[in-house]
Order: structure tokens, then sequence, then C-alpha cells
């Protein structure tokens, strides 16, 4: 029998590089999202749950008309409906630390354009036509918007803007457009929203849920090692180790003065730390990849 609670209800972006991410990082969480082509609602018995697949730009209104309770989108796209004055009843709830990018303004490689102060008097062409207004206005630039929902590169080749604010990823397609990045306005990364007053129930799920998103979170950048070493040297680690707080050792029976040293450090700056674990006389180097990290 349907349970009678309320259920969570989760807007997530039905396609592209920030589905998949989300997709794959709610799958880490205990969901089983199988998303089909024109499958626009998917319910789980995990945490009461419908996803709703919907157009990303789509997201914050969902949640503000009470369509959904939270939502995964572009910390891009959450800071244009501010400062355009719209969704205000959306805040942030978490990081999710992925699908970064950046809202870059970017020239013709080839042009005169070369620092913000020479957009003075040009038309800049933009998705993004609030957060371009707000920073041009507080590096006191009078310039020309154009609002452009798609192709926003081809705007100078096509000679209908002089720069262009559009985001990037890896700069590829600024390239194969002979465009240049000269400032980058924001930096974003995938961002869980959700409506500022949620049902205390719906409320303690979401709890629930972002405890489980950062618990995956904070194990994908993470390694569990486990080392042998002189006592003497346990104190060194916490220099090499970034994230080492209390280490856990165990005394090695049959070596006298050595213990076997157990700790979670950073995966990013782990092979740079190698030739310092063993210049202290580390042995038995052992890393294991963690899948879930929880604080509690």
């Amino acid at each position: 029998m349907e349970s009678k609670q309320p259920r969570l209800k989760i807007a997530l972006q039905k396609s592209g590089k920030l589905s998949e991410g989300s997709i794959e990082l709610l799958n880490k969480c205990g969901f089983n999202l199988r998303p089909a082509k024109n499958h626009f609602l998917i319910k789980s018995n995990e945490l009461n749950t419908d996803f709703l697949m919907v157009r990303d730009d789509d997201i914050p209104g969902f949640i503000e008309s009470n369509a959904a309770d939270i939502g995964i989108i572009g910390e891009n796209l959450f800071v244009e409906c501010n400062l355009a004055g719209i969704n205000k009843n959306v805040e942030i709830i978490s990081r999710l630390k992925f699908s970064y990018c950046r809202l870059s303004i970017a020239v013709s490689g080839s042009g005169k354009i070369k620092i913000i102060a020479d957009l003075k008097g040009k038309t800049i062409a933009t998705s993004y036509p609030a957060t371009l207004s707000n920073f041009l206005q507080k590096n006191k630039i009078e310039a020309n918007i154009i609002t452009m929902h798609g192709s926003v590169e081809l705007a100078p080749k096509i000679g209908i803007a002089d720069a262009i604010c559009d985001l990037v990823s890896t700069g590829g397609t600024l390239k194969e457009n002979g465009l240049v990045e000269i400032h980058v306005v924001l930096e974003s990364e995938a961002i869980l929203v959700g409506r500022k007053s949620l049902n205390p129930e719906v409320k303690e799920r979401v709890a629930e849920l972002v405890f489980r998103l950062q618990s995956v979170i904070k194990a994908k950048n993470s390694k569990y090692i486990m080392l042998h070493i002189d006592k003497s040297k346990v104190s060194k680690l916490k220099d090499i180790l970034p994230g080492c707080e209390a280490p856990t050792t165990l005394e090695l029976h049959g070596h006298p003065g050595k213990v076997a040293v157990h700790v979670v450090s950073q995966e990013d700056v782990f092979w740079e730390t190698v030739a310092k674990l063993k210049g202290i006389g580390a042995t038995s180097i052992l890393v294991v990849s963690i899948e879930k990290m929880m604080e509690i």
C-alpha cells in the first residue's frame, strides 16, 4: 500500500551533462534512476520520491509554484533568476561539486577588445542578461546587451555583437569560433536548491537526502590509506597527508617501534605525497577507494 506521507518532489534537468551528473550522484545515494526518452515522471520508493524530468530553466519556476520541492540546477541559473528578481522563494540547500563551468566574457582573438574597459559602448550577446548587466554596473561599464537563447558564440562572427558573455567549460567551442576569454564573470557548479518553506515531513527527507549527497561527495575525492611507519614518524603524517586529523595506529607484531597507520586523505594530491611518505620511511602503502564517507 502506498505511503500516505507527502512525496518528495525533485526536479532534474531531463538531458545534458548536468542531468547525467545528477543521476549518477543520486544513484550512488540509493536511488535506481533509469530515465527513458519521453519519461517525464519517475517514481521511487526511496525516500518516497517523485523525480520530474524537465528543462533546466523551468526548475526554479517548478519549485516556486510548488510543483517541485527541490531541484538540481547550475549556480549560473540560480544567480540569473535572483538578479532578474524572480524565484525569490528559492534558496541554495547544498553545493554538489560537479558540473563546474564559468560565465565568461569572450571576444574575437583578432579584435581590438583586450580588457573589459574596452567594452565601453560595445554590444555584448548573452543568455544571462541580468548577470551581465549587474557585472557591467559594478564595473561602471556602459555597453549594449542583446539576449540570445542559444548559439551565442556566433554573434561576433555574424556581426550582431562585439563580444559575448556565455558559459565555458573546456573552452573548445570558443576556440572553434575564434574567440578568447578576457574575463570570468561567475564561477558555477551544480547546486541543490529548494523552496524556503517546506512541509516538515518533506524537510526531514530533504535533510536525509543532503546527508547522503554529502557522504558520496566527500568520498569521491578521498582515499583510505594504510601504511607502515616508525612510531616516531607518525606526527609528520599530518604535514604530508591532507585531511589527516587523528590517524589510527596499530602496533606491528614482531616489529618493535613500527606501527600500521590508517588514514583518510584527499585523492587529488595523493600522488604528490607518495615521495614524501617514502621519504620519512613509510612502507607497504595501500590505497583503497571510499564509496561513502559519513560524519555523524
